[in-house]
């Protein structure tokens, strides 16, 4: 079993980097990324997943966060939310572009409920991609279904498409839908945006320090890493999560 401690905050399985949206600056694709690099390695079933949460043991503040690419994506996601064991709570990351109806029918709504100042279920929201009108839709299904919905965007450097997010803020929270806002990190313009405890970092111009996560975080494939950074790039995993070795102290290693 997997008992992570009081100073572990964030536990996310990845379970695919696959995704329904082509937006251009997707980070899933920076430098020829892990959807390249991890191509051909043998991606976890829905029945592995459920067997890496089965050996989670989780604080009641600390839920598990699907995400990607797109996670629900992965074949069988509504069978791996609905049987991981129930004290298990998770958190979902997507673009929504997803069939609800099935959704709502398959999945426990439990699951995705606790006490959060955030929904459980977080939708990003890419101008251009997905469409607004249709996510208004599904998130008022959802929520009278009982799931808590909330919808993000990104404070995009280009003016126009700015002006776009905060309307569509505004538009959705006088609709009683929750739309929060969250800063761009990275150049735009040769102009660097965003909060950074390592300014050069974003550039890769900081090339080495030391570090230590309070994280696990899983791949597609099973491999846990020490940062996203590496998780996107597919490098230097430490370990796998269902390797028979595996245990919480490694996740502590500088």
């Amino acid at each position: 079993m997997i008992k992570l401690s009081n100073h572990h905050n964030y536990v996310a399985f990845f379970l695919s980097l696959a995704c329904n949206l082509n937006c251009s600056y997707c980070i899933n694709l920076h430098n020829s990324g892990s959807r390249y690099k991890q191509s051909k390695r043998k991606e976890f079933t829905y029945k592995n997943w459920i067997e890496a949460a089965n050996k989670l043991i989780l604080r009641e503040d600390l839920p598990l966060s699907l995400q990607g690419g797109e996670p629900t994506l992965l074949k069988g996601f509504n069978t791996f939310a609905r049987e991981v064991k129930p004290e298990i709570k998770m958190d979902l990351l997507t673009n929504m572009m997803f069939d609800i109806d099935k959704f709502i029918k398959e999945v426990p709504v439990e699951r995705f409920t606790r006490d959060a100042p955030y929904a459980s279920i977080r939708v990003s929201y890419h101008p251009g991609q997905n469409d607004i009108d249709d996510l208004i839709y599904k998130t008022q299904k959802m929520e009278d279904a009982g799931f808590r919905v909330g919808l993000f965007g990104i404070e995009l450097p280009d003016p126009k498409l700015n002006k776009h997010i905060f309307e569509t803020r505004d538009r959705c929270l006088n609709l009683g839908i929750d739309f929060r806002t969250k800063e761009f990190l990275g150049e735009f313009e040769g102009k660097m945006y965003g909060t950074f405890k390592y300014e050069d970092v974003i550039c890769s111009s900081l090339k080495q320090c030391e570090c230590k996560t309070t994280e696990l975080i899983v791949d597609p494939n099973g491999y846990t890493y020490k940062c996203h950074s590496d998780l996107y790039a597919g490098r230097d995993p430490y370990s796998n999560i269902l390797d028979e070795g595996f245990n919480v102290d490694m996740i502590d290693k500088y």
